[in-house]
């Protein structure tokens, strides 16, 4: 049996005693260490290098800890790039987009009307498909125009969002 699958055997028991496997894995730390690795710039000296990015970082996120106002790097801080449409009540359209307009199908049209409840938009709404919708959970939700250019096992084909009003 691999070790991977013979893990997961011991993983609900593993789970009360250590907590989650995030908690108690090394799966962070090597992530931490690759990106740091990636860092380096003085190759002559690599270790000594890399102590002190690492140190640096340390820094830098403690500051951050305690003076949030020092992040500027999220979009929820309300600093959004020029390219991403901050449609209000946190919803926010993400990367990509289709780089012109294309008016509506007629159903499309139907669809959109009956849920604004009006009559008609006109005779041509020009729109373009954005692949990601940041709903005001955090969440992403990522749209099947994007999702289709993939190839089928990277699909996010199980992540459903129920739009109400």
């Amino acid at each position: 049996m691999r070790p991977c699958l013979h893990s997961l055997v011991h993983l609900p028991r593993e789970v009360l005693r250590l907590g989650p496997p995030i908690c108690s894995s090394q799966w962070t730390l090597k992530w931490t260490i690759g990106n740091l690795g990636e860092e380096i710039k003085q190759h002559s000296n690599p270790f000594s290098n890399l102590s002190q990015r690492g140190i640096r970082c340390a820094w830098v996120n403690a500051l951050k800890a305690l003076i949030p106002d020092l992040d500027t790097s999220d979009i929820d801080n309300g600093q959004l790039p020029c390219s991403l449409r901050d449609l209000g009540g946190g919803f926010v359209l993400l990367h990509a987009r289709e780089s012109t307009a294309h008016p509506l199908h007629v159903c499309e049209a139907d669809a959109l009307c009956n849920y604004f409840g009006v009559e008609s938009l006109g005779p041509e709404v020009p729109v373009r498909w954005w692949a990601k919708l940041r709903i005001p959970t955090g969440q992403n939700c990522y749209s099947t125009w994007k999702e289709r250019q993939k190839p089928l096992e990277k699909r996010r084909t199980a992540w459903n969002i129920k739009v109400g009003h």
